[in-house]
């Protein structure tokens, strides 16, 4: 059942009361990068998404800037390593998604989004490769980072890189060989993708929270 406009109206107008009202109990800097998030959503749908790389970088802003608006929700600090990996990983999937549509749509591509006039798929490949080796060794440096370490008490998580290693390399496959790139698709449709993303959590879990089995 399709909402009127009445109702779509009174909804938006809840929700963000609702919104205002929980910003109100968060801490300065969370509320700090909410409103980052704002205007950078709102500059995205301005200006941002008809500018070439652009585009992307405003979505992988956009990932970045709500993890730390959520380490800051909960008081804590996110460490350097792991907003670098936030970027190039959310980069890297952004990138996949622009060949996707670059690729599927073809002549109609103009029509969907402008921006992808400017794009080449081969660029794309290109720097999807640098994106990916890029999240793969920033994750990598997040896992040894004494930080980390002294925060989670263990020295483990880097026995987690070769799940987040095989789930890039999967994803490029999938992209390369069948011209997948949205990454919602490709993690629910993908069984070998979603068993990977499923160990990781587990053994993320198992090494913080049951270090006694390593």
């Amino acid at each position: 059942m399709f909402l009127t406009t009445l109702e779509t109206a009174r909804a938006i107008v809840i929700l963000a009361t609702l919104a205002v009202l929980v910003t109100l109990f968060l801490p300065y800097l969370a509320l700090v990068f909410l409103l980052l998030y704002v205007v950078e959503n709102v500059f995205y749908t301005l200006k941002g998404k008809d500018m070439v790389l652009i585009d992307a970088f405003c979505i992988s802003a956009g990932f970045v800037i709500r993890v730390m608006a959520g380490a800051y929700a909960i008081e804590t600090s996110p460490t350097g390593w792991i907003v670098v990996t936030t970027f190039f990983l959310s980069l890297f999937l952004g990138f996949g998604k622009r060949r996707n549509e670059l690729l599927t749509l073809k002549e109609e591509s103009n029509n969907h989004r402008k921006v992808l006039t400017l794009y080449d798929h081969k660029y794309l490949d290109y720097l999807m490769i640098a994106t990916a080796s890029i999240s793969i060794i920033s994750y990598t440096l997040y896992c040894l980072d004494p930080q980390v370490i002294e925060k989670f008490s263990t020295d483990k998580l880097v026995y987690t890189v070769p799940f987040v290693t095989y789930g890039v390399f999967r994803y490029l496959l999938l992209l390369f060989r069948n011209g997948e790139g949205d990454p919602t698709e490709v993690v629910t449709r993908d069984r070998g993708i979603a068993l990977t993303v499923l160990l990781w959590i587990v053994s993320v879990m198992l090494l913080i929270y049951f270090p006694i089995w390593m």
